[in-house]
């Protein structure tokens, strides 16, 4: 198959949409500062409820570094105070703190991209015009897609089998979970991939969630500044995941989610475009 364009998919199966800026030099106290200045930005971008709250936040090293001990996060977990502002309607969500910057989209319908890319580099640039000592330390943009599948034997016919596999050597076998982690660089760009397969019941039936999970960052103060700066960078770095995207399904069911008259075929979770 050749090169897939955003625009030839007419179906999808995406359902969450993370753009992060994580950063360091910003006292609680120095929140007001920043607040004055999103607040009206934030209405302005149609977030029509505001409120605050106490959460924990986890050592996104860690994550990073492939951390695997839950006690090992639980040390890095720390308190602070987050101030949402939320878009109901769309199911968007604008969270800002001393310590980071997260814009979370929760969606069964395709979202363009140009929708939502400049919304952190600009409350990015409110936090640097108001701290002096304001500096970045992660950038990422992260896509969550996920869908049901009944038969097992069929998971193969729709994503790439070099990234979703399941133990079967054995007779009688039943796959409760399978989880493949890769972690690999593109140029700059770090990027994490998860594909997971796990049993669960939906309808009375039991059935396979098909996860994808597709993490693009970068940690260096240059590349992320380059990134903020730049509209055009970043759509770069979106295109990216998108190949990373394509290349997790196999070509029969990239094609079919080209096609106008895809019906779902059997997996559960797929939606139309628009």
């Amino acid at each position: 198959m050749g090169d897939v364009n955003r625009t030839d998919l007419k179906y999808n199966f995406l359902k969450s949409i993370i753009v992060r800026l994580d950063f360091t030099g910003v006292l609680e106290s120095e929140m007001e500062k920043v607040l004055i200045h999103i607040k009206p930005f934030a209405k302005d971008r149609g977030f029509s409820k505001y409120i605050e709250k106490i959460t924990g936040q986890i050592d996104l090293s860690l994550v990073d570094k492939g951390a695997q001990e839950s006690s090992e996060f639980s040390n890095k977990v720390k308190r602070q105070k987050v101030y949402s502002f939320i878009d109901e309607n769309r199911g968007v969500v604008l969270d800002v703190s001393n310590s980071f910057v997260c814009l979370t989209i929760n969606t069964v319908q395709y979202i363009s991209f140009d929708s939502y890319c400049e919304i952190v580099p600009h409350v990015a640039g409110i936090y640097k015009d108001c701290i002096d000592f304001f500096s970045v330390a992660r950038f990422g943009i992260r896509k969550m897609n996920e869908c049901l599948i009944e038969d097992k034997a069929q998971i193969r016919n729709y994503f790439n089998p070099e990234y979703y596999s399941y133990f079967s050597q054995l007779e009688g076998i039943d796959t409760l979970q399978s989880n493949h982690v890769n972690v690999f660089s593109i140029g700059k760009c770090r990027i994490n991939h998860i594909a997971n397969i796990s049993q669960g019941q939906y309808e009375g039936k039991t059935v396979y969630s098909i996860r994808l999970d597709i993490d693009a960052y970068f940690t260096t103060a240059e590349d992320i500044q380059k990134l903020l700066d730049s509209k055009e960078e970043l759509l770069k770095v979106n295109d990216l995941i998108f190949k990373v995207y394509v290349h997790s399904l196999t070509r029969d069911f990239v094609s079919s989610l080209m096609s106008e008259e895809y019906d779902g075929g059997l997996l559960i979770g797929v939606e139309r475009n628009g």
